[in-house]
């Protein structure tokens, strides 16, 4: 027989494992139908229509950083993996509840990367997106892997950093230039890491500056942007934030100033995914549907733009979905290109041009044939391509293209391979603005709101 001591020893062990197991697994966050209306949040303040809130022992504080696993499934609850911007800045706590309360439909989130729930979408593992990163919800979309899409809101990024400011990049208006000099000084950035859509936005920036940010200096968190405004406030970093986390965490006691902001490249928009059905027999789509219409719908858009003002003095995410654009005229998307925006040519060219709308519609008009990723054509009357490469010569280094898109998507092709395509064009959009057409290019290419071309 084992001694008491032993068995002791024992016991205590068996205790332990079982505490570590239960620390390792995901934090979802679920919304119950409630039966009595829980206690309103407390930061950040709601707007003046007080919601139901999530219990604060419910609510996941950190983001994982092992591969995300969805929610379990249970019958009759939606299932949506976010971004973690929109749990940080205490905008899901506030929204979810309402839509328990105005549908009865309970619903489980993750909060990862948008690039991780984007995988998690493409798995079939749950049936709605909230995500910000355009490029990749294009390339899901493009590959049916989503077939629903919609607008939601946007806000801004920030670039944070230590009040002494070792780079210098205090009130520059260009994030490339910030990002450039942060690299010369080698003064601590810390990077999320972790493929979500403030991630991606920060490499597209390191990429438009030509830099390959390597060394101490550059810290890889892996983490989710409120544990990486917290790391970077004790290393007296710099990172890229979502303006909406940021002022939240300085509620929080947050010590980083914004140094860097108002670049258009900067802007932040939201979308909206309801997961292809066909990825799994699980995935409810009368479910993501019922979600998508409620949260783009112009009443619950007006709560979401009142959100965060009676403490910041202002929105931090702004509607911009077509419900709410119908019942606001005097709001702006400022991602939809109007007519008569014009088309830059930069880079490196020989003669960088600038064309208004009635410049474009001035040359010679050609038939251009886009398809969709359902096979549909659409013709549109443009510009060739080629007459616009012509004008603005490019350099005889140049060998890229890149095609930018109003809401900072931005798309490459060979320079010689654009050069011999005779059906290549700028079409002009019904809508207003224009899209690029590239008959036998990948549907990436298929740039909406083209504002410019740069040569590199």
């Amino acid at each position: 027989m084992l001694k008491q001591s032993h068995l002791t020893r024992l016991f205590a062990v068996l205790i332990l494992a079982a505490l570590l197991l239960s620390a390792c697994a995901p934090a979802t966050t679920t919304t119950p139908a409630p039966t009595e209306p829980p206690a309103a949040p407390t930061a950040p303040a709601a707007p003046t229509e007080e919601p139901t809130a999530i219990p604060a022992t419910e609510v996941p504080t950190k983001a994982p950083t092992a591969a995300p696993t969805a929610p379990e499934r249970t019958a009759g609850t939606l299932l949506m993996a976010t971004t973690t911007s929109t749990e940080d800045s205490g905008l899901l706590g506030y929204l979810l509840p309402i839509f328990t309360q105005d549908t009865g439909i309970p619903i489980k989130y993750v909060a990862v990367g948008s690039g991780q729930a984007l995988q998690l979408g493409k798995d079939g593992n749950v049936d709605v997106l909230l995500v910000h990163s355009p490029a990749a919800e294009k390339t899901f979309m493009d590959n049916k892997d989503g077939i629903r899409r919609e607008d939601v809101m946007y806000n801004d990024f920030v670039i944070v950093g230590p009040t002494s400011d070792p780079a210098k990049i205090s009130g520059m208006k260009s994030a490339v230039d910030a990002f450039k000099a942060i690299a010369a000084a080698q003064a601590p950035f810390v990077s999320r890491g972790d493929q979500s859509g403030t991630n991606t936005k920060e490499l597209a920036i390191w990429k438009s500056a030509a830099i390959d940010p390597k060394g101490d200096w550059y810290i890889n968190a892996g983490q989710g942007m409120g544990a990486v405004l917290t790391m970077s406030d004790e290393k007296q970093a710099y990172t890229l934030s979502d303006r909406a986390t940021y002022l939240t965490q300085t509620k929080k006691g947050l010590t980083l100033k914004i140094l860097v902001e108002g670049d258009k490249t900067l802007l932040n928009p939201y979308g909206v995914i309801a997961v292809n059905p066909d990825k799994s027999p699980k995935i409810q789509n009368d479910l993501a549907n019922k979600f998508i219409d409620w949260l783009i719908s112009a009443p619950v858009m007006e709560k979401v733009a009142a959100f965060g003002k009676a403490d910041f003095g202002t929105s931090l995410f702004f509607p911009i979905s077509k419900p709410y654009l119908a019942a606001h005229p005097d709001a702006k998307n400022p991602f939809a290109a109007p007519a008569g925006s014009g088309l830059k040519f930069s880079g490196k060219v020989a003669t960088a041009q600038s064309w208004k709308d009635a410049d474009l519609k001035a040359m010679p008009a050609v038939k251009a044939t886009a398809t969709n990723k359902d096979g549909t054509t659409t013709e549109y009357t443009g510009v060739s391509l080629k007459t616009l490469i012509e004008l603005a010569k490019p350099a005889a280094d140049a060998a890229t293209l890149v095609f930018i898109g109003s809401d900072g998507y931005q798309a490459e092709a060979a320079l010689k391979d654009v050069l011999a395509c005779d059906g290549c064009a700028v079409g002009f959009n019904p809508a207003g603005g224009y899209i690029l057409v590239m008959p036998g290019f990948p549907n990436k290419l298929a740039v909406k709101g083209l504002v410019e071309i740069q040569a590199k």
